[in-house]
């Protein structure tokens, strides 16, 4: 969908568009009753290949899970990631994995705010990991820090996937709230739409868009701070009138 007067969102968002929302869909290990002497995290992850263990240390942080992120990293590590975000946001995508030395490097790709995550893992023999296998992310590296998109670039994609009818774009860049109302007014919200105005107030921006066929306005209210931490479903008020 184009929608008039508008320009597309950047390289991130573009490549958001035709890839999945959400990568690391699993949910981390849940934590055993049974610990070891040395660790309260659980029972022993030492037979756990690195990139799953690296994908489960993004999760827990993505989610804002401080204590498995503690539990998957070492202090080092765990502290560069709260430095960055926390929660550390839900768009992470794995890219690419490779060894160097003992260690897995797996990089990580944020599809909303841009920038790469590469996480370092202890991989030659249990040995080289803490007590249980756990604390064995030791490395944590930004390539080019995140940047959040837009509000704008936010909802100008949220009233794209409405436009063209589609209901997984729009449950991704809304809440279910926002996405109701939006299929109450039409399934498929058409492509006439076009943007007139952007104010912010109480942490929310509001975008203002104009169909020119119908001469109808429709509101879209945007967390900020959702936004900023790498939340999905930020898109939380629509007026229509």
């Amino acid at each position: 969908m184009k929608i008039k007067g508008l320009t597309k969102a950047g390289g991130a968002a573009a490549a958001l568009a035709v890839a999945a929302p959400l990568v690391l869909s699993g949910s981390a290990a849940p934590a055993s009753a049974q610990t070891t002497a040395a660790t309260s995290c659980g029972q022993s992850v030492t037979r756990l290949d690195a990139v799953t263990y690296a994908d489960r240390l993004v999760l827990a942080w993505g989610r804002g899970d401080a204590a498995r992120t503690a539990c998957y990293g070492s202090t080092t590590a765990v502290r560069a990631l709260s430095a960055q975000a926390t929660p550390g946001g839900i768009h992470w995508r794995r890219v690419s994995a490779e060894g160097a030395a003992g260690t897995i490097y797996v990089t990580y790709h944020d599809d909303a705010r841009g920038g790469n995550l590469v996480v370092g893992v202890a991989n030659a023999a249990p040995e080289l990991r803490g007590p249980g296998g756990w604390h064995a992310a030791n490395s944590v590296r930004f390539v080019n820090e995140p940047r959040a998109w837009t509000a704008v670039q936010w909802s100008d994609n949220l009233v794209r996937a409405w436009g063209r009818g589609d209901t997984k774009w729009m449950s991704y860049y809304a809440t279910p709230a926002a996405t109701k109302s939006l299929r109450q007014v039409a399934a498929k919200g058409g492509a006439s739409w076009q943007r007139i105005a952007t104010e912010g107030a109480a942490g929310t921006t509001y975008v203002t868009y104009k169909n020119l066929s119908t001469g109808h306005q429709l509101v879209v209210g945007i967390s900020n701070v959702g936004l900023s931490q790498g939340d999905a479903h930020v898109a939380y008020r629509i007026q229509y009138r």
